[in-house]
C-alpha cells in the first residue's frame, strides 16, 4: 500500500526535476517539493518512517536522491520533517547502499558550496545532511582520507563565507547554518580514522565562527561549536600548551578591538560569543569529571580570564 502511494509521486517528482524545490511557479504560487510532500501526506513521523522502511529497496534508493532538492523547501514540515528526517533514517538504519550515500554526499557538497541565496535553507540543510553522511563513515569506515579532508574543507569554506546567521523562525523553522556545520565537524571529530592534521583543520574551522563580530548567537550555536572541541579533547591529539595557544588565538591580546570593547558593537558581539563558547567548553569539561578534559578546561578558563 505504501509503495503504491509513494512511487507515483516519486516518478512525478523526477519528471518535474527541472523546477527547484519550493520556488514560485510561473503563476507565482508556491510549489511544494513533491517527494517530501508525498511522505508528509502519509501522516506523522512514525507513519513516514514506516513508509520508508516498507518501500521497495530500489525505490528507496531513488527516493533518497529525489529528496535532496527538498532540503531547500521553505515549508519546515517538508524540508526538515520529511526530507531531512527520511534521509537521516535511511543512512542511520543503513537502508540505502554505499553508491547512493556517495551520490547524496556529492550533491550536498555541491549545494553547500553554492552562493548564499535569499531563502537560506538549502546550504544549512546540505551541511546537516553531510553530518549524516559523515556519521555513516564513523560507524563503518568507507571513505578514503581525502574524502574526509574534503568534508572538513567544505565545512571550513562554508563557515568562512557565511553571513546568514538566521537560526529559527516560527513561520519557517530552522536554518541554523553554524550549528549544522558544527554537527558535521562533530561527526568527523568522533571518527576513529581521524588524523591529527585533520583534527587541526577541524579546530581551524571552529575558530572561524567561535567569536564572530557581525552577529551575537541566540540559538545555541556556542554549545554546538563546543561539541567537536570536546570530542577532540577526548582523543588526546593535543597537549595543554597546544590547547592554551588555540584558545588564545581566538582573540589575540593585540587585537585593536580589545581597546574599546564596551564602545563597539563588533567587540561586544565577539565578547559575548567567545564568553559563551568558552563557558560551554569549560562547563562540559568540568562536568565530565574526567582527567582527559583537564587540558581543554584550563585552556577555556584561561580565555575566560583574558576577556575584557
Amino acid at each position: 500500500m505504501l509503495r503504491t502511494l509513494i512511487a507515483p509521486l516519486l516518478l512525478a517528482a523526477c519528471a518535474s526535476a527541472s523546477q527547484p524545490a519550493g520556488l514560485a511557479s510561473p503563476a507565482g504560487s508556491y510549489t511544494p517539493c513533491e517527494p517530501a510532500a508525498a511522505l508528509a501526506a502519509l501522516g506523522d513521523e512514525r507513519a513516514r518512517a514506516e513508509a520508508v522502511l516498507d518501500m521497495d529497496p530500489a525505490e528507496r534508493e531513488d527516493l533518497a536522491l529525489a529528496l535532496l532538492p527538498c532540503l531547500s523547501d521553505p515549508d519546515p514540515d517538508l524540508r526538515d520533517g520529511a526530507a531531512y528526517a527520511a534521509l537521516s533514517q535511511m543512512m542511520r538504519s543503513q537502508l540505502i547502499g554505499r553508491e547512493t550515500v556517495m551520490g547524496v554526499m556529492q550533491e550536498t557538497l555541491r549545494m553547500a558550496g553554492a552562493p548564499e541565496d535569499a531563502a537560506g535553507f538549502a546550504r544549512p540543510f546540505a551541511m546537516l545532511t553531510l553530518a549524516e553522511v559523515a556519521r555513516t563513515d564513523r560507524i563503518t569506515p568507507w571513505m578514503e582520507p581525502e574524502a574526509r579532508d574534503g568534508l572538513i574543507a567544505a565545512a571550513h569554506a562554508y563557515l568562512a563565507g557565511l553571513t546568514d546567521y538566521r537560526g529559527f523562525s516560527d513561520a519557517k523553522g530552522w536554518r541554523h547554518g553554524v550549528a549544522h556545520t558544527a554537527d558535521l565537524l562533530m561527526q568527523l571529530s568522533l571518527n576513529p580514522q581521524l588524523t591529527k592534521p585533520q583534527a587541526e583543520a577541524i579546530l581551524a574551522a571552529v575558530a572561524l565562527k567561535a567569536g564572530p563580530t557581525d552577529h551575537s548567537y541566540i540559538f545555541g550555536e556556542n554549545e554546538r561549536l563546543a561539541a567537536p572541541v570536546m570530542y577532540l579533547a577526548q582523543r588526546e591529539f593535543f597537549g595543554e600548551e597546544e590547547w592554551t595557544l588555540w584558545f588564545e588565538s581566538l582573540w589575540p591580546g593585540d587585537d585593536p578591538l580589545r581597546e574599546n570593547v564596551y564602545g563597539s558593537e563588533a567587540a561586544l558581539a565577539k565578547l559575548h560569543n567567545l564568553r559563551a563558547f568558552a563557558e560551554a567548553v569549560y562547563v562540559s569539561a568540568k562536568a565530565s569529571n574526567e582527567a582527559t578534559y583537564e587540558p581543554v578546561a584550563r585552556g577555556a578558563f584561561a580565555l575566560l580570564n583574558s576577556l575584557p
